[in-house]
């Protein structure tokens, strides 16, 4: 039996499919790229200056407050820098994560960031010994206007050193506000 479309059928179809492919992507790149600036919709996209304070989650004691700078992109992405005084200069890596919008103002966010080398327990107490490892951050985000975000977060630290542990050997909690970076 020979082919039913032939191949001149096949190339058109496949050009014609290109064709499409390049129109839907040409007219709603501009749609997703305008989409989480200023001038659209509460929008997480852009950089925000974030007010950060940790505590015990059972016993609900505070820290002293110290901030940070999250960068949250158009295609999800997350990259955040801390001044925590609980790390020591160049201990801690850049964090990278993902973010996604989960309501009309409302977010999820999730970064990892290396511990790069084990210290003594750092100020502010009761922080632990910090292990060489990685701290993973989730958060939930309000957006309280366009250029005011409220978090809370949960933040975990695992031990590179000790192979075939899937458990945290410290977990925190954190509040935030943040400020859109102007």
């Amino acid at each position: 039996m020979k082919n039913f479309c032939g191949r001149r059928s096949l190339l058109r179809a496949c050009t014609a499919a290109a064709g499409l492919a390049l129109l839907v992507s040409t007219t709603l790149a501009p749609a997703v790229a305008t989409a989480g600036t200023k001038g659209g919709a509460k929008s997480l996209v852009g950089t925000w200056r974030v007010t950060v304070t940790t505590f015990n989650c059972a016993t609900r004691i505070e820290n002293p407050p110290f901030v940070s700078l999250l960068t949250f992109g158009a295609d999800g992405s997350l990259i955040e820098t801390t001044s925590s005084p609980q790390f020591r200069p160049g201990q801690r890596s850049t964090g990278h994560g993902l973010w996604e919008r989960t309501g009309p103002v409302s977010f999820r966010a999730f970064s990892e960031a290396y511990i790069q080398f084990t210290t003594d327990p750092a100020p502010p107490p009761p922080a632990p010994a910090l292990q060489r490892g990685r701290q993973v951050i989730d958060q939930g985000i309000q957006m309280t206007s366009r250029d005011t975000f409220a978090s809370d977060a949960s933040v975990f630290f695992f031990d590179s050193t000790a192979p075939g542990t899937t458990a945290p050997y410290f977990t925190g909690c954190a509040r935030a506000s943040g400020v859109r970076f102007e």
